[in-house]
């Protein structure tokens, strides 16, 4: 694997985890949960199964690695 198509794969799934992160925090918040109570490695473990359950983000997050300037494959 060429280093730009290592760091495309990394982009996006950085991206989609981001993006997972804020998704997560958003429902807390609309919850009325103060996020301060509310561990880093949960909202992580939220965030990955949030990410399982969505796919499409992972679609999403490639099209914003290209717009970035990161090439995928």
């Amino acid at each position: 694997m060429k280093r730009d198509e290592l760091m495309a794969r990394i982009a996006v799934r950085v991206l989609a985890e981001q993006t997972a992160h804020n998704r997560i925090k958003e429902q807390l918040r609309a919850q009325g949960v103060k996020l301060s109570y509310v561990s880093a490695k949960e909202i992580i473990v939220q965030a990955k199964a949030w990410l399982a359950a969505h796919p499409e983000i992972i679609v999403e997050a490639r099209a914003k690695a290209e717009a970035l300037g990161y090439g995928t494959t």
